[in-house]
């Protein structure tokens, strides 16, 4: 094996190259989507998580029901048929919930959070409580369409509600009851001390349920909960349309970024057009079709670097037009030294005399002096010294 061999061979090395450019690619793609791909277990209050708190259970008992039941992870997704559920948290985006609160079509219901966690240790999808009565810390983002307060009631667990909706379901109140009120709000379910538990916005179509023990994670494993949670959101649902669980607020999903629009129509055309430009280049760099071709020098060696300035010192200072007149007079001077002038003659008996040396077939010299010193284009001046040069030859019978 010679010393410039390369210790891996070509198959290698297109091998790890392909691997390079898929696993960079695959990064890419990942990080554009990563908020539309997260699987949502990370113990929060929104509808993918499995947490306690969270309403991964009311989805899955809605689509085990036969239900229609969705997902919202697009800014867009605002004209949609069916019931919406906003589950807040108090790091929701506040720009997703005006948005929604203004620009929603359909029944909205809101549900406000109550219960600060942590996780615990090693369990991503378990936490651990550590106060309630955290539903006061975003009203802030209701304020557009309601002045509400949140406070905690005083109702033992396991009270029952009174509700005008559904009359024949038992609703028994979670410990820590969260209940709102405001100038707003129109009750349609609430505790024997008449405190507001599920709210209407005045003129509108949006619902607020002051406390998610009513519909999270923790309220399903009862049976009487469960049937009471689902019939409750059919209600609220009264065109029958599909489900809808809001993410964007949540942080899952949202706004495009630079990243999907190289991957969506129709920048995607554009984006598969570069990758086949940057293969194409690939391959021209490894099969390349002779030597490398070395760029020239700035300035060419000897003699010759000599004449290129000089010419573009004349071509710089407009003296082109001169250069033809010289070459005539060098021309005479040449053939005089190469033939010698035994009669010593001199102007216009030189030229004269020089006249009768060329060849019949050629132009006398004073001809071709005379279209030299009226050349003043550049192809004129080129014109006429090639035709010095060539009759310099044909006297001096230079090879």
């Amino acid at each position: 094996m010679s010393e410039n061999a390369s210790p891996f061979r070509a198959r290698t090395v297109v091998l790890l190259v392909i691997a390079g450019v898929v696993g960079f690619a695959a990064f890419l793609i990942l990080s554009a989507y990563a908020p539309d791909i997260r699987s949502g277990r990370d113990g929060r209050a929104h509808g993918l998580s499995t947490s306690a708190v969270g309403f991964r259970g009311v989805y899955r008992l809605l689509e085990n029901t036969g239900a229609d039941v969705r997902y919202v992870r697009s800014e867009a997704m605002l004209d949609n048929p069916g019931l919406t559920l906003l589950t807040l948290e108090p790091g929701s985006n506040a720009e997703r919930v005006e948005t929604l609160l203004n620009e929603g079509s359909g029944p909205l219901l809101i549900v406000l959070p109550k219960w600060g966690t942590l996780p615990v240790d090693g369990e991503r999808d378990r936490v651990q409580w550590f106060r309630s009565g955290m539903g006061g810390s975003v009203t802030a983002m209701l304020s557009g369409v309601a002045d509400i307060s949140v406070s905690t009631s005083a109702t033992p667990a396991g009270s029952r509600l009174q509700s005008g909706m559904l009359r024949d379901t038992e609703f028994l109140t979670p410990g820590d009851l969260q209940t709102i009120s405001g100038p707003a709000l129109m009750p349609l379910m609430e505790t024997a001390k008449n405190e507001s538990v599920l709210a209407q916005v005045t003129d509108t179509e949006i619902y607020i349920l002051s406390d998610p023990d009513f519909l999270n994670n923790q309220t399903l494993a009862d049976p009487g909960s469960a049937r009471a949670a689902l019939l409750l959101l059919a209600e609220l649902n009264e065109s029958g349309g599909p489900y809808w669980f809001e993410l964007v607020a949540n942080g899952f999903g949202g706004s495009r970024n630079l990243l999907t629009l190289a991957f969506e129509p129709p920048f995607l055309a554009m984006t598969l057009c570069l990758l086949a430009a940057a293969l194409l280049a690939g391959v021209q760099a490894m099969y390349r079709f002779g030597p490398a071709l070395r760029p020239a020098r700035a300035i060419a060696f000897g003699k010759r670097a000599l004449v290129d300035n000089s010419a573009e010192l004349l071509r710089v200072a407009r003296r082109e037009h001169l250069s033809s007149q010289r070459y005539a007079a060098m021309t005479r001077e040449a053939a005089v030294a190469a033939i010698g002038n035994p009669r010593q003659l001199s102007g216009e008996a030189l030229d004269s005399w020089l006249d009768g040396l060329g060849p019949a077939t050629m132009p006398r010299f004073t001809t071709l002096a005379l279209s030299a010193q009226r050349a003043h284009n550049r192809q004129d001046i080129r014109n006429a010294a090639r035709a010095l040069y060539e009759w310099r030859k044909a006297v001096t019978h230079e090879g």
